[in-house]
């Protein structure tokens, strides 16, 4: 799951017009990596000024922990840039409902019945957890959206027993 900065507003793009019908899901960036690389290289200059400050007036301890910092900052963004790149697709043909999901690339592959194929939004057993949309089937489960907000797995969860629903 993406840290708690790097979480935003997420797209659901469905694909009405498509022939099959489909559902593209990806979280919304705010940065591309190009431009994280600027925000890594202005922190890590200011950083590492202030440490080459403290070492300049005998504390020089503070600048390997000045570059220390940085470092952690870019690897957050990396993280966080990563994660943006994560898709989900999520496609009805026939009597088929296929899920592909990934970075980049098509990493897993999951296909249900149509027909006995159940969306069931689950409600967080504690406050303030955000709800989770599964698919289930004969004992198996796939989540879908862990990026969304609860708003908008509410309307894909809908969106998706509507269009399962319509030629049953």
């Amino acid at each position: 799951m993406p840290c708690a900065p790097c979480r935003s507003e997420a797209v659901v793009t469905e694909l009405a017009h498509a022939d099959p019908k489909a559902w593209v899901l990806q979280p919304t960036r705010s940065l591309n990596w190009v431009q994280a690389r600027r925000v890594i290289a202005v922190i890590a200059v200011i950083s590492c000024a202030i440490g080459g400050v403290f070492a300049w007036h005998g504390l020089p301890l503070v600048l390997p922990f000045s570059g220390l910092e940085a470092l952690a900052v870019a690897v957050a963004f990396y993280i966080c840039v990563r994660e943006g790149e994560r898709r989900e697709v999520v496609r009805l043909e026939g009597d088929r409902l296929i899920i592909e999901s990934g970075l980049g690339a098509i990493e897993r592959r999951h296909e249900f019945n149509r027909f006995w194929v159940r969306v069931e939004l689950r409600r967080p057993r504690a406050r303030h957890h955000p709800t989770r949309l599964l698919l289930t089937m004969h004992g198996r489960e796939v989540e879908l959206g862990r990026f969304l907000t609860d708003g908008e797995r509410d309307y894909l969860s809908r969106s998706l027993i509507n269009a399962l629903n319509k030629n049953r």
